[in-house]
C-alpha cells in the first residue's frame, strides 16, 4: 500500500508545471559577477543559481538596448520583426504575443516587480500590457538613485495572493544597475578600487574605477532581492519546482558598451537552475540568445510553441547535465541594433547586424557616415550629445577629454565613425579594439561570415535586406518629446539617399 501511494505521489510531481521566476537586472556585462571572478563584485545569489544549474558564457541580448532587448525576449523574435518594438520608446504591436500572456492563457498567475517592458508606449495601437500585472505597491527607504520598489517585498504579496494550487510566472526587473549612481557609493561600501580590473575601451585612472565600482555597488542591490525571493520560494516549498532564470537586459551603462554590438554590451550573465531536474555546477558553452527564452519557457511550461517565435528552445541543452558545447548547432547568434536614443538629425538610427559565430564577431554597419553614438552637433532629449551614452562620469572625461593625450584616443573608439565592416576574434581581443576586416588573410572569413549573417536576416525578413529602413520614421515616446522632427513616412529616404 505505502509503495503504491508513492508511486503516485511521484507521478504526480512529474505532471505538475514548473513555475518560473525570471529575473533580469538592468545594465550589466557577462563577466561582472562573482562567480566569473570579477574581483571587488560579490554576487553570491547568482552563484548560488549557477553552481545548483547551469552557468551559461555565451548568452546574449538581441539587442543593446533595453526595451528591444526586452520585447525580443518576450516574442521570441529579433528586434528587425517586431516593427516599433525593435527600438527604445518604441511599442510593441499588439500581433507579436508574447509568452507571458501565452503563460496567462493556459492557467499560470503572473506577475511582475520593478522594471518590465519599457521605456515604451502601453497605449493604443501597441499592447497595453504585454508583461503582467504591475506590482510595484511596496516601497522601502533606499539609498540615493537607488529605485525604492521593493522588488522582494512585491514578490512576498505575489505569493501570498496567488492561487496555491496553480503554476504561477513572476519577472523580477531591478532598475538597478542602471544609471546613475550616487558617486562614491561604491568605494563608500568597502571596494578597493585599485582592484577592479577596468575594460581596455575605457582609460583606466581611479575616476573610471570609482565609477566601477558604483556600478558593482548597484548590481550587488539586485543579488540581495534575488537572494530575499529564493528564499521566499523555500518558505513556500516551490524552489524544488520553480525554474529560476538570472541574467540582464544589455550591457554596462558606460562608453563603448551599452547601445553598441561589442561583447561588453550585448554578451550577457546567465544562470539557470531548476530544482533537483538540474545536477547543478554545469558550465555550458552554447550559444544563447535572447530569442531562445520564450520558446523554452513555453516548451518547459507544455505550452505548444507558436509560428512565428524565431527562437529555439534550450531545454535540451538544461537538461542534459552535461558542460561544454552541448548542442553542435548552437555555435552562434545573432545581435543588432536600430535607434537607442533619439541623436541624430530627424531621429535617424544607426543600423547594425553582427554573428557572432566561436571566437569571432562580425559586425555590418549599414549606414557608415553616421556618427555611431549620436551626432556631435545634436542636443538628445535623452542624453544630450552623443546621446547613445548615458550621462557619466566615465563619459565626461572621455568626451571632454580632460586628459588630452590619453583620452583622444579612448574618444575616438567610442565616438568616431567607424567602417561598414567591423571584424573581431573575441578570445584574442576581448574589447573589441583591432579590427581586421580589412587584412588579406580574413577575406575569405569575412565573405563566409557575412554570407550566413545575410542568408539569416533574408530568411528572417529583415527590411535591411529589401532595402528599406521603416525604424527612421517610428515614433519617439520619450516624455516631453515632440514628434514635429519626425518627416513623413516616404520622404525621409527620398532626402537620405
Amino acid at each position: 500500500m505505502h509503495s503504491c501511494q508513492t508511486k503516485k505521489t511521484v507521478k504526480k510531481e512529474v505532471e505538475k508545471r514548473p513555475n518560473i521566476l525570471f529575473c533580469i537586472v538592468d545594465d550589466q556585462s557577462f563577466i561582472h559577477t562573482s562567480i566569473n571572478g570579477t574581483a571587488e563584485v560579490n554576487t553570491p545569489n547568482f552563484d548560488r543559481i549557477a553552481k545548483s544549474g547551469v552557468l551559461f558564457n555565451n548568452a546574449y541580448c538581441n539587442a543593446s538596448s533595453c526595451a528591444p532587448s526586452r520585447a525580443s525576449i518576450l516574442t521570441g523574435r529579433n528586434i528587425w520583426e517586431i516593427e516599433e518594438g525593435g527600438l527604445l520608446f518604441g511599442g510593441l504591436p499588439k500581433q507579436f504575443s508574447t509568452f507571458s500572456s501565452l503563460l496567462k492563457k493556459s492557467g499560470y498567475e503572473t506577475g511582475y516587480t520593478g522594471k518590465g517592458y519599457m521605456p515604451a508606449s502601453h497605449k493604443e495601437p501597441y499592447q497595453k500590457q504585454p508583461l503582467a500585472e504591475e506590482l510595484n505597491a511596496v516601497k522601502l527607504n533606499a539609498p540615493k538613485y537607488i529605485n525604492r520598489k521593493d522588488y522582494s517585498g512585491n514578490f512576498n504579496v505575489f505569493m501570498e495572493k496567488r492561487v496555491k494550487d496553480k503554476p504561477f510566472f513572476f519577472w523580477y526587473g531591478s532598475h538597478e544597475a542602471h544609471r546613475a549612481y550616487n558617486s562614491g557609493d561604491g568605494i563608500k561600501a568597502g571596494k578597493d578600487i585599485s582592484k577592479i580590473k577596468v575594460p581596455g575601451f575605457l582609460p583606466d585612472n581611479d575616476l573610471i574605477r570609482s565609477d566601477i565600482a558604483d556600478y558593482y555597488n548597484e548590481i550587488e542591490w539586485s543579488d540581495a532581492h534575488l537572494g530575499r525571493m529564493l528564499q521566499a520560494l523555500e518558505h513556500a516549498g516551490e524552489l524544488e519546482n520553480t525554474i529560476v532564470i538570472v541574467t540582464a537586459d544589455n550591457g554596462m551603462p558606460f562608453p563603448r558598451a551599452k547601445g553598441t554590438c561589442y561583447d561588453y554590451g550585448t554578451h550577457m550573465p546567465l544562470a539557470v537552475c531548476w530544482g533537483n531536474k538540474l545536477k547543478g555546477g554545469n558550465n555550458v558553452n552554447d550559444f544563447i540568445s535572447f530569442i531562445d527564452f520564450a520558446p523554452t519557457i513555453l516548451e518547459a511550461a507544455g505550452i505548444t510553441i507558436p509560428k512565428g517565435i524565431t527562437g529555439k528552445s534550450f531545454l535540451n541543452v538544461l537538461l542534459s547535465n552535461k558542460s561544454g558545447l552541448v548542442d553542435k548547432s548552437r555555435d552562434k547568434v545573432f545581435t543588432a541594433l536600430e535607434r537607442h536614443a533619439y541623436c541624430r538629425q530627424e531621429g535617424l538610427t544607426y543600423p547594425i547586424r553582427t554573428i557572432r559565430k566561436g571566437d569571432w564577431l562580425y559586425i555590418m554597419n549599414f549606414e557608415p557616415d553616421r556618427w555611431p553614438a549620436g551626432d556631435p552637433d545634436f542636443y538628445s532629449p535623452h542624453q544630450g550629445f552623443y546621446g547613445d551614452i548615458d550621462k557619466s562620469p566615465s563619459r565626461t572625461y572621455i568626451l571632454d577629454k580632460e586628459d588630452k593625450t590619453a583620452a583622444d584616443y579612448y574618444f575616438n573608439i567610442t565616438v568616431g565613425k567607424r567602417p561598414d565592416v567591423e571584424l573581431y576574434n573575441v578570445k584574442e581581443d576581448p574589447y573589441q579594439l583591432n579590427n581586421v576586416a580589412f587584412k588579406e588573410i580574413n577575406k575569405s572569413l569575412c565573405k563566409e561570415l557575412k554570407n550566413e549573417l545575410f542568408t539569416y536576416l533574408s530568411k528572417t525578413n529583415d527590411p535591411r535586406m529589401m532595402g528599406k529602413a521603416p525604424w527612421d520614421n517610428y515614433p519617439y515616446y520619450f516624455d516631453g518629446f515632440s514628434q514635429k522632427h519626425l518627416l513623413p513616412i516616404g520622404k525621409r529616404d527620398n532626402k537620405n539617399k
